[in-house]
């Protein structure tokens, strides 16, 4: 647990100079710590620090810190600030879900007789692909918000909305997909989440109970637990499967793919709904954050026998690059903004 979090903090702390998000940098702790590099070099070491008897409880324990983070998301979360824009965000969760589930099911097609396990069959895997471009990771979404001080603005609010409608979709296709009672996780499916930041969000943001509460599990949440929770998504990930320059080929066309989808979908809706198009844009780059949900989700796909491991590494990154980019594109329109006025 304290490797794990050391590791999450500094790399964190790296992140946040670059300019990123630290879930990044927590992310990437784990990646280093796991079977992908420090695994490859020093089995031993990686078996020592990670042994099997502590990865359930350690996982136990990230667990409970997303929900607590999830039920501090709801605190500060201002319902007042929704009236506004009620139909527009409608209509832009909407096309944030339709747009890359489209368009993850036509590369599903391209992608179908190289990269789909031969006992499934080509409507399912193209669905399944269609749902995991679709997802957007609505604990990193909040985390970001979190650190750039957005939760409690107008586009912060809009997000979480768009991403709380969004995900809650994503999750009904995904369990239509997969089937009834197979392989779903049992923990980090909105169930949990999602009560925890309706809890959060049923508290006045500014009455004193939210104040107090804030105040007393802030620092453990974010010092302590979160780390541990993005870190360990990092120690699932093994990029050495991408073994080939076609490999990364294809994961470059996922990646353009699932951004296209994501960002141009809520983009679009978002102007034609009303909104401006630097609202809609900054919007569209915040929905095409994926992180931790995405690999929930791909985690359900691989376990069900969906995608196979390789496809499964590749979407992973995916879901790191594209989370990635979330802060250089806000950055990116934000100046764009300020150059035309």
């Amino acid at each position: 647990m304290t490797v794990v979090v050391i590791g999450g903090r500094v790399l964190g702390h790296a992140a946040r100079a670059l300019g990123q998000p630290p879930v990044i940098g927590e992310v990437l702790s784990g990646v280093l710590l796991g079977p992908s590099l420090l695994g490859l070099l020093a089995p031993g070491a990686e078996a020592y620090l990670f042994p099997e008897s502590v990865k359930a409880p350690l996982d136990r324990i990230a667990q409970l810190g997303i929900v607590l983070y999830m039920f501090l998301v709801g605190l500060e979360f201002d319902t007042g600030l929704l009236k506004a824009r009620a139909g527009s965000l409608v209509i832009t969760s909407q096309a944030s879900v339709a747009a890359p589930f489209a368009f993850g099911c036509a590369l599903a097609l391209v992608l179908y007789e190289s990269m789909a396990p031969p006992q499934v069959s080509r409507t399912v895997f193209a669905l399944f692909m269609g749902v995991a471009l679709s997802i957007t990771a609505f604990t990193v979404l909040a985390r970001i918000l979190a650190d750039r001080n957005l939760t409690k603005t107008e586009l912060g609010v809009s997000a979480l909305t768009c991403a709380a409608i969004n995900d809650v979709m994503a999750w009904c296709l995904l369990a239509i997909v997969v089937g009834a009672g197979r392989a779903m996780p049992s923990s980090g499916i909105p169930g949990e989440l999602v009560l925890a930041f309706v809890a959060g969000a049923a508290v006045p943001s500014r009455s004193a109970f939210a104040r107090v509460v804030t105040a007393r599990l802030h620092g453990v949440v974010t010092v302590l637990l979160l780390p541990a929770f993005f870190a360990l998504t990092g120690l699932r990930t093994q990029v050495t499967l991408m073994s080939s320059a076609a490999d990364w080929l294809a994961c470059a066309g996922i990646i353009a793919v699932a951004t296209a989808g994501k960002f141009g979908g809520a983009a679009v809706a978002g102007r034609l709904s009303g909104m401006s198009w630097r609202f809609a844009a900054q919007l569209g780059a915040l929905m095409n954050t994926r992180g931790l949900m995405e690999l929930i989700v791909l985690t359900v796909g691989l376990k069900a026998g969906i995608i196979t491991p390789r496809l499964f590494t590749m979407m992973v990154i995916m879901a790191i690059v594209t989370t990635a980019m979330t802060a250089p594109l806000l950055d990116l329109i934000t100046a764009e903004n300020r150059r035309e006025d």
